[in-house]
């Protein structure tokens, strides 16, 4: 007796082998993703390093005309939730100045308003401290490859009134 029995469609073996491809693909592209996210925070925290330090610059430049600058309404707005930090969000200044930054990736300016008779030098320097994962790392490595090697260090980049900067 001859059988009329065909197969149609696939295996219990061949569904599990192909979730499993599946799975793993996932696991890839899911490390690949938090590895661009962490990539991205760090070169938007180098960009706001490098605008702090233009501005600081800026500011000891329009000192000498008798311009005085408040830094933090120069570079969050009129009020602390007009920047959003690259790192938490709205609601987080990015820079602080005067005084010392307590959250990743903020950017600490040790001069809060630039005159004529301001300090002679001006330290910014971002946190580095309390980073989620190697975020800390990729910051640093940002802040380094936008040419400013200290920036995560604890002395930061010195900007002078002659606008010298130190990096």
């Amino acid at each position: 007796m001859k059988s009329d029995f065909v197969q149609n469609g696939f295996t219990l073996i061949d569904l599990t082998i192909v979730i499993a491809i599946i799975a793993i693909l996932a696991a890839l592209a899911i490390s690949a993703y938090f590895q661009y996210l962490q990539t991205a925070k760090a070169q938007a925290v180098a960009t706001d390093f490098k605008i702090a330090v233009d501005e600081v610059s800026n500011a000891y430049a329009a000192s000498l005309n008798g311009v005085q600058t408040t830094l933090y309404k120069t570079l969050n707005g009129q009020a602390t939730d007009d920047v959003a930090d690259p790192v938490y969000g709205q609601g987080t200044p990015a820079f602080v100045t005067g005084g010392p930054g307590t959250i990743c990736g903020q950017v600490v300016i040790s001069s809060a308003v630039i005159t004529a008779s301001s300090p002679a030098e001006t330290n910014v320097s971002v946190v580095t401290k309390d980073c989620s994962g190697d975020l800390g790392t990729y910051i640093a490595r940002a802040c380094s490859a936008a040419g400013f090697p200290s920036a995560a260090t604890g002395s930061g980049v010195v900007i002078n009134q002659n606008g010298g900067i130190t990096p």
